[in-house]
């Protein structure tokens, strides 16, 4: 997508400059490249489910069989807490049984996985605290938090999540061509988080975005009611 590429290329001007002034190359090759506008560049458009979605695809994911390695309480509890905290896919993907701190209701990934690469903690709801403290009780603090029998997280989530989507009766693509794939979970945080009256600067520090109009423009949408 448009901010992927962006990002990327961000990234590989800031290398470039670098090498000019340590004096490995007289210029930059990639100077006259421009970002893509992502406003309408949206290769991908997602939505949000409603709350009362929401709720069916928790229980019908925590009702289903086992898939990806993950029965699918486990699942059900990847898909709440991508909801509460707005972690990507990948950052969830790194946690630990000691990344969560129960009695201190949070969650914390490292540096080395986030896509700023800043430490980053999150708070979770007291609810959630206790569920995933009684889901990881027995367990070694450095276990993987999510993966079940595979060795990590399946890189398959979008693929996992349709399938549980299928089984609460829940379209991945709708009518109007916007899907709900796993990333759209953290679009569904910054549409929760809009709906409860939280304050955009508050939404956008917990979205840990640079940018406040990447959170209300790409990452909140209205619910149903809304527009009245």
């Amino acid at each position: 997508g448009a901010s992927t590429s962006n990002h990327y290329l961000q990234r590989v001007k800031q290398f470039s400059k670098w090498m000019v002034l340590d004096g490995r190359v007289d210029q930059s090759p990639v100077e006259y490249l421009q970002p893509i506008n992502s406003s309408s560049d949206k290769r991908h458009q997602r939505r949000a489910l409603e709350p009362d979605e929401l709720r069916r695809l928790l229980e019908a994911a925590k009702a289903a069989k086992r898939r990806y390695g993950m029965d699918g309480r486990e699942r059900a509890l990847l898909y709440n807490l991508a909801v509460e905290t707005g972690l990507r896919a990948n950052e969830l993907r790194s946690l630990r049984k000691s990344s969560f701190d129960f009695d201190g209701l949070s969650v914390t990934v490292m540096s080395s996985y986030t896509k700023n690469r800043k430490e980053t903690t999150q708070w979770l709801k007291t609810d959630t605290a206790a569920e995933l403290k009684e889901f990881f009780k027995g367990k070694m603090s450095e276990v993987k938090a999510f993966g079940g029998t595979y060795t990590k997280l399946t890189t398959k989530t979008a693929e996992m999540l349709k399938t549980d989507l299928a089984d609460a009766g829940i379209d991945y693509q709708d009518e109007a061509g916007r899907y709900f794939d796993f990333h759209a979970l953290r679009g569904e945080t910054g549409t929760l988080l809009a709906a409860s009256g939280v304050h955009p600067k508050v939404a956008q520090s917990i979205m840990r975005h640079s940018n406040i109009n990447l959170t209300m423009s790409l990452y909140t949408h209205t619910l149903r009611g809304q527009e009245s």
